[in-house]
């Protein structure tokens, strides 16, 4: 899903944050402060935000501020 601004695939996400334990690293079809909420619910250690730093549908101040 990279570069889709859909939404990420949460339900494999969790699959692989409840089944490993390691740290996991979210990427494509992050495209909203919302989301960036629900991956920190979910455990994910970290994400990678492109194309939508790129469109100004997230802006880095506010996802940094989300995720603290």
């Amino acid at each position: 899903r990279d570069g889709t601004l859909t939404e990420p695939n949460f339900a494999t996400i969790f699959e692989l944050v409840t089944a490993i334990k390691l740290p996991i690293v979210a990427a494509g079809g992050i495209s909203s402060l919302g989301h960036l909420k629900v991956l920190k619910q979910l455990g994910v250690e970290g994400a990678i935000v492109g194309k939508a730093l790129y469109t100004g549908d997230i802006n880095l101040k506010q996802a940094l501020a989300t995720i603290s």
